[in-house]
């Protein structure tokens, strides 16, 4: 299937944040800076060279090089970034990814181009911040 993106006319207040590269790094620093009781109020996840941190907007921490997310009302499962959007019915192109990678939240990017899954994010607890550091040591 072969879309183009486009500029938001409306973006939504963000839900999420995605640091991809060195950004990722930058995120998780400053996470481990908010206060305890900030930082417990988000949930995260990561790969290898991604982290994406999921919670109110007032609560995400502001921080370069990162893409902010949320989802849209007529594709809840899919988070994309707060300033685009693809040019297609974002509730069919929900569907047509549910069918491939199941119904799981994902956040979709343009550049660089991904979609990683959303459900396995957990409350970002000192516990996880430093096994994700030294997942990343590895």
């Amino acid at each position: 299937m072969n879309w183009h993106w486009r500029a938001e006319g409306a973006p939504p207040a963000p839900q999420g944040a995605i640091g991809i590269g060195a950004a990722s790094r930058r995120l998780l620093d400053a996470v481990e800076r908010l206060e305890p009781s900030a930082r417990e109020t988000l949930a995260l996840t990561a790969n290898d060279d991604s982290l994406i941190v999921a919670g109110a907007a007032e609560a995400l921490p502001w921080c370069e090089g990162v893409v902010y997310l949320a989802p849209r009302a007529e594709a809840t499962t899919l988070w994309l970034p707060t300033h685009e959007r693809p040019d297609l019915p974002l509730d069919l192109l929900a569907r047509a990814i549910a069918r491939r990678h199941g119904p799981a939240p994902l956040a979709m990017l343009r550049a660089p181009r991904r979609l990683l899954p959303l459900q396995r994010a957990l409350p970002a607890s000192a516990a996880l911040l430093a096994r994700i550091r030294a997942n990343w040591r590895d």
